[in-house]
């Protein structure tokens, strides 16, 4: 059943990437500037730039737990 599920998932985006990108729909479904990509992703450096101490707290502040317990149940261990 998923090998069906699978094969109807191909034929379908197939289907779907040729009608989007035949030249029927080219330019008729919406427009963007030339600039709209340069400044997406500069605007997306931006926020993971201003966003990066968060992010690395939030990884950190777990991770340095699971350390400290972890020397600690080493020295535990080899102190038996």
């Amino acid at each position: 059943m998923k090998k069906a599920y699978l094969k109807l998932g191909v034929i379908g985006s197939a289907i779907a990437g040729l009608i989007a990108g035949s030249s029927v729909f080219a330019g008729e479904l919406f427009d963007l500037p030339a600039e709209a990509v340069s400044s997406t992703t500069a605007y997306i450096g931006n926020l993971f730039s201003d966003l990066a101490p968060f992010i690395f707290l939030a990884i950190g502040i777990p991770l340095a737990f699971y350390v400290i317990r972890k020397v600690i149940s080493m020295v535990a261990g080899r102190a038996r």
